[in-house]
């Protein structure tokens, strides 16, 4: 996947096409997170699928981790 995805309490743009990162609000739960990750490929030409999400690469973006909190990330302990 080429896209990154990051979750911040202030989004200032939710698109960096230096670092390839969409940001969106850390609050969205994964439904709503998706959704809003969703709309940033479409803002950026990128066709998705019915279902899920996708990289312009064509690789599925997944969310799963990303939800948890840092502070709770195993590798941050």
């Amino acid at each position: 996947m080429c896209v990154r995805v990051h979750y911040a309490s202030v989004v200032m743009a939710p698109w960096d096409p230096q670092q390839e990162t969409i940001t969106i609000p850390a609050h969205l739960k994964p439904p709503h997170a998706l959704r809003a990750v969703r709309r940033v490929l479409a803002e950026l030409a990128v066709v998705q699928p019915e279902e899920g999400a996708v990289c312009w690469c064509g690789e599925p973006i997944t969310l799963g981790l990303l939800a948890v909190p840092a502070q709770r990330c195993p590798s941050e302990r």
